[in-house]
């Protein structure tokens, strides 16, 4: 059984008792892995439960609040990763507040498309009227990155940051549960 299941039923039990027959609690537990894997944060348990609650790519867009420090913490990764990857060439002062900008643009867009990207023709399924989906024959199941040019491929890349933050968490969760076991 994968790590999101071990978790969402977890989150589901009535009974969290931690001997030999009931193991609930280890999910939990394990659902903090970056803590203790050596990242020193805790962005990858924030993305998981993000991912595993199902969060709708409107609430990202839309700001909710329960997504606000996850939001907040994505956009300063994104801000460094745009100044160490020289996204925009900072010379003058007010350079910065556009490198900002532009950052806080692809964080925005590419948490809310990782998060809730489904094709919103076929909702996920590839099969639209009982033929391939051609609104997503781009990356299949998932809708179209929204953007052009520059913008939509750092978009793209840091939705396959996303994504390898992801795996990375629950790697380490399905260690601390292959462990437990």
């Amino acid at each position: 059984m994968p790590f999101e299941d071990h978790y969402l039923n977890a989150l589901n039990s009535t009974n969290l008792l931690d001997d030999d027959k009931h193991h609930q609690t280890e999910a939990l537990a394990a659902a903090l892995a970056d803590l203790s894997g050596g990242s020193g944060s805790i962005f990858g348990s924030m993305l998981a439960r993000a991912k595993i609650d199902g969060v709708p790519r409107e609430a990202i867009a839309s700001g909710s609040h329960s997504l606000a420090v996850l939001l907040r913490v994505w956009r300063e990764a994104v801000f460094q990763k745009g100044k160490d990857r020289k996204w925009l060439k900072v010379v003058q002062p007010w350079d910065v507040p556009a490198l900002e900008g532009i950052c806080n643009k692809i964080a925005l867009q590419s948490l809310a498309h990782w998060l809730g990207g489904e094709c919103k023709v076929c909702n996920g399924t590839k099969i639209h009227a009982g033929r391939v989906c051609t609104h997503c024959t781009e990356t299949p199941g998932r809708e179209p990155v929204e953007g052009s040019g520059l913008l939509r491929e750092r978009i793209k890349d840091m939705i396959s940051d996303l994504e390898g933050l992801y795996q990375s968490h629950a790697a380490r969760a399905g260690a601390k549960m292959r462990k437990v076991t």
